[in-house]
């Protein structure tokens, strides 16, 4: 698939839900769920900076320049080019593989770019406060640094720029995530357990002690 998360059901018609669907892959199967599914994770991020669902701004994203860091696959990136469409999209990867793959499969749309770039050496390799929206799907947990890739997004992002984050993290991670975002001058603006819509996918099971999380901060 070209969308790898777990996937979040919010009961949401998603915009342009066509551009997720491949003719390879069968309906209703495993993968075209990880597909629409994972693209409604997507949506959900980029649409939605409060717990009020009826609040959702589907214009979050549009005309604005956006980073997404542990792209993967790339579909994401993808979809919301399309769906959200934001002015510019850079969706960097660390494993060269990925990036290879993206570039392949999507590297011909505009304002659509793909680099490998570790996620703790943004600050080095963005310019500075060059991006309106930093989004992180499913990779920020396992960072071994999390407060130098906090760092790295308060570098890149301009002020009043937002950092959207989903991941099943535990308490412990929960804690660091906070205080790396009062540290590096973020203002909290939502950190809400979204499992329930995760475990509705039937895709991924959320390990006892862990909690789906998604998080919104904005840069003061």
């Amino acid at each position: 698939a070209h969308i790898c998360n777990c996937g979040g059901d919010f009961g949401v018609q998603l915009p342009k839900a066509t551009v997720l669907k491949r003719e390879d892959v069968v309906p209703n199967s495993q993968e075209y769920r990880m597909m629409m599914y994972g693209g409604a994770l997507y949506w959900h991020l980029a649409t939605n900076i409060s717990e009020r669902r009826k609040e959702a701004d589907p214009e979050l994203l549009r005309g604005k320049d956006v980073l997404e860091v542990g792209c993967m696959r790339g579909g994401g990136a993808r979809y919301l080019m399309e769906a959200a469409e934001p002015r510019r999209l850079l969706a960097v990867d660390n494993v060269q593989e990925h990036i290879e793959s993206c570039r392949a499969n999507f590297g011909e749309w505009p304002g659509l770019e793909y680099e490998v770039m570790d996620a703790h050496e943004l600050s080095t390799s963005i310019p500075a406060a060059s991006f309106d929206f930093v989004i992180c799907i499913e990779s920020f947990a396992s960072f071994e640094h999390l407060d130098v890739f906090v760092a790295g997004c308060a570098h890149a992002l301009r002020q009043g720029g937002r950092l959207l984050l989903a991941d099943a993290i535990e308490r412990r991670t929960n804690t660091k995530l906070l205080d790396a975002l009062e540290d590096h001058g973020f203002e909290l603006e939502l950190s809400v357990d979204i499992s329930r819509h995760v475990h509705a996918v039937g895709l991924c099971t959320i390990p006892k002690g862990l909690s789906y999380t998604h998080v919104v901060a904005r840069k003061e």
